[in-house]
């Protein structure tokens, strides 16, 4: 990971229990969502009880919900501005519009959307390129002489992850573009990731956080969310059928296209206490279906019922936050520290545009209105009385004087000053004339280190959740084949080689190759200090700094019986047969000597591949 984030991130050990992996013995459903059966007016005392809690709890979750839209109000008086001046296409939080109506009416300068843009696009290239392999599972703990038939295994499983992502029309890499849009514009984005009962396919949506009110924990992360949206009364119909209240399925009927308000909440199950919805029946506290880690219900807001209720194994939606500094629930962004530079270059944009219009078509200069009626301005055009009977001119331009160029300067520094704001640099990284690729590769290293804050807190609130739900998702539909027996026992671990990860890893690499070239000239004169150097992990360092992936390595059983098959014998070491030692003439070399006349003062080769190694996907 590049920075201050992390290099990789632990999965759970998954269980197994001979057959299946993840799913539990019992298990009623190993899909997220269950329905709730409302009782008849007819149903017995209790369950006319239980149907009343349910509606009290529908109460509960929407006074909870206009409770944290109150207090979020001024915040989305903020994203409404930010929104008209930066992604006019999303500025819906304090305004209603309907579809096709103008958003640009307040826009007289695109820099900011562009910059914004360009930021988000650059993220997409650079963490989850879908044209390069950005995420790899690993076997957490230490080497084992298993640890190739678990490479193998956790390699055919991050292919699977990745197709998945990949699958329909690759929707994943469409939607997580929206992301980064709203990540940089608003400094939080809302990502929901679902699995299609029926398909068996996962669905991802880029949330719009004008609908979504999201809650923290006491270790300041997100589990849990209300999203109050809109469904049309087909739509409502198809999904809950006859559930919904008279008044949408008499809708359904005569107007299908009429919109109704409705509210999804996710929270920990722990949140829900087994009373509220009818004791130990209801399912809370267990973890089948009726009883996941956290809970999910859906709620009719108009007709303040609830519609469905269900849970899901993993919190379904990832919450990613450019930073906390303003220490609220929701984040700050790029657009947020650029906002007064935006607005004033929107400002100036209007002013010189307005000022050029002047001097290039000024107005008139006339005695009086009388005067100007008549007057053919137009391309060749005739005025007459244009002059008098001395020859004189009648009518004048108004010349004001302005200096446009010195407006056109202002604004050009306050253009900068926002593309600042969103890293621009950052995503100019191209080899200047005169520069080695290790300056190049030095210069990028100190822009990415820039962007190391956010990048960690993109990983750790974003894709370590996708990829925990991902799996979840696919091991529990029996998606992964058996895994072995050291995956069951020793657990899994997220590596990123996203561009970003591979340059900070190509880096070290290169760096590895410059400290053996160095130790050359000290070598031939005293070749025994290059047994400080562990050939075999150096070589290892190398190899994965550039990604590539695990099954080409093997493991240090299959090393060792390969050194003793070329040695010639089962019981000689390799290192007998391996070159003598030159210089001193000392005894036989050890391995890294080979590896050090073969990198020589090539060390700027791998430096240069690490420099490509970011500078191709950001072209």
């Amino acid at each position: 990971m590049v920075g201050g984030g992390r290099p990789s991130t632990n999965l759970s050990a998954p269980r197994f229990d001979g057959t299946k992996l993840g799913v539990d013995a019992g298990n009623k459903s190993r899909h997220d969502e269950v329905s709730v059966d409302r009782p008849s007016l007819n149903a017995p005392s209790g369950k006319l009880e239980r149907n009343r809690q349910m509606d009290n709890l529908a109460d509960e979750f929407i006074r909870r919900q206009e409770t944290m839209a109150a207090e979020r109000a001024q915040l989305d008086s903020l994203w409404q501005e930010i929104a008209d001046l930066v992604r006019p296409m999303r500025a819906d939080f304090t305004l209603r519009r309907q579809p096709g109506e103008k958003r640009q009416q307040k826009l007289f300068d695109g820099t900011a959307g562009l910059a914004a843009d360009s930021l988000a696009a650059g993220l997409w290239g650079m963490i989850t390129n879908s044209a390069n392999a950005w995420f790899a599972l690993r076997q957490a703990g230490p080497e084992t002489e298993e640890r190739s038939e678990a490479n193998l295994w956790l390699d055919e499983v991050t292919r699977r992850m990745r197709d998945a992502f990949a699958a329909d029309g690759q929707k994943f890499y469409s939607r997580v573009m929206e992301l980064y849009a709203d990540l940089v514009t608003f400094g939080t984005g809302i990502f929901y990731t679902e699995e299609d009962a029926i398909s068996g396919r996962i669905h991802y949506s880029c949330r719009h956080l004008s609908e979504c009110f999201v809650a923290e924990n006491d270790r300041e992360m997100v589990d849990s969310i209300f999203r109050r949206f809109a469904f049309t009364a087909r739509q409502a119909s198809r999904r809950w059928g006859d559930k919904i209240n008279p008044t949408i399925q008499k809708a359904a009927e005569k107007e299908p296209e009429r919109r109704f308000q409705f509210l999804h909440v996710v929270l920990p199950r722990d949140e829900i206490g087994r009373d509220e919805i009818g004791g130990n029946d209801a399912g809370f506290g267990r973890k089948d279906a009726a009883g996941m880690e956290f809970a999910s219900f859906y709620v009719d807001v108009e007709g303040r019922k609830l519609l469905s209720r269900g849970g899901y194994h993993e919190f379904p939606y990832q919450v990613p936050r450019w930073s906390t500094a303003s220490r609220g629930v929701y984040g700050d962004s790029p657009a947020m520290l650029a906002l007064a530079d935006i607005k004033m270059l929107n400002a100036m944009s209007k002013t010189t545009i307005i000022a050029a219009q002047k001097a290039v078509d000024p107005p008139l200069l006339a005695v009086d209105e009388a005067a100007v009626r008549g007057l053919r301005t137009h391309p060749g055009g005739i005025i007459y009385g244009g002059l008098d009977e001395n020859g004189r001119r009648r009518y004048e331009p108004l010349q004001s004087g302005a200096n446009v160029g010195l407006g056109l300067e202002l604004e050009e520094q306050r253009r900068e000053a926002v593309r600042q704001a969103f890293h621009s640099a950052l995503l100019l990284m191209a080899q200047q004339p005169g520069q080695t690729a290790t300056e190049v590769l030095a210069r990028q290293e100190e822009k990415l280190r820039l962007m190391g804050p956010h990048l960690g807190r993109i990983q750790s609130e974003f894709l370590d959740p996708l990829i925990r739900r991902q799996f979840g998702i696919m091991r529990r539909t029996n998606l992964f084949p058996k895994p072995p027996r050291a995956i069951a026992q020793a657990g899994i671990r997220i590596e990123y080689v996203s561009p970003l990860a591979r340059a900070q890893k190509a880096g070290e690499g290169a760096a590895i190759a410059r400290a053996l070239e160095a130790l050359g000239p000290m070598a031939a004169i005293k070749p025994e200090i290059i047994d400080n150097v562990d050939a075999d992990l150096a070589a290892r360092a190398i190899v994965q700094s550039f990604g590539v992936p695990g099954r080409i390595l093997r493991d240090q059983a299959s090393v060792e019986k390969a050194r003793k098959s070329a040695a010639g014998g089962e019981g000689r070491p390799a290192s007998e047969s391996s070159p003598a030692r030159t210089a001193s003439g000392g005894d036989a070399a050890s391995p890294l000597a080979g590896l050090m006349q073969q990198i020589g003062g090539n060390a700027e080769i791998l430096s240069q591949a690490a420099s490509q190694t970011v500078a191709e996907p950001m072209r």
